[in-house]
């Protein structure tokens, strides 16, 4: 069967300056935030910003104990180990561009709330048992440890959370 007669050209014709247009709506424009993963991912994140690592950080980041959750100086989330969805549900897609807060709910403290963020305002380390929210939604207690990383001209490049869950305990409540 030959589909080249004038009623398919005519088809043809309609149609070809649809599909010769560019896609303009700007979507596939927009920059996704750069996802590193695994080891290699806080790796690589460390050369770009040329981190200055304490011994003590550093074994913490090769340590299987913590979730790790980095964010840059506005608190966006660059890098999560897979620590990170195995405690709160989200993936690394899905985590990455975002502020931490959005694990955080009603029933998250506000005077602990308040303490982490002065801290980082401060770029000062803080620890801290915060309640936090899965992606099902469900509270977990989490022990935050967070620490201000410098490059190697003493300026804060980035923030590392040091994360895990803890069980419950009746002190963590209104402190």
């Amino acid at each position: 069967m030959n589909f080249s007669g004038p009623y398919d050209k005519q088809i043809a014709a309609q149609y070809r300056p649809s599909l010769c247009t560019p896609l303009m709506a700007g979507w596939e424009f927009r920059q996704r935030p750069v996802a590193f993963v695994g080891d290699a991912g806080w790796r690589a994140l460390a050369k770009a910003h040329d981190w200055a690592l304490t011994a003590p950080i550093r074994h913490d980041l090769l340590s299987d104990t913590w979730t790790l959750v980095i964010t840059d100086t506005d608190q966006v989330i660059q890098y999560v180990n897979s620590g990170f969805e195995k405690m709160t549900g989200y993936a690394t897609y899905e985590a990455i561009g975002r502020k931490p807060n959005f694990l955080q709910g009603e029933s998250t403290s506000p005077k602990v709330r308040q303490r982490i963020r002065e801290a980082i305002k401060q770029r000062k380390s803080i620890s801290e048992v915060v309640l936090n929210h899965r992606k099902d939604e469900s509270p977990y207690w989490c022990q935050l440890i967070i620490r201000p990383i410098m490059n190697r001209q003493k300026e804060v490049v980035n923030f590392i959370a040091f994360e895990k869950e803890v069980p419950f305990d009746e002190s963590y409540i209104d402190h």
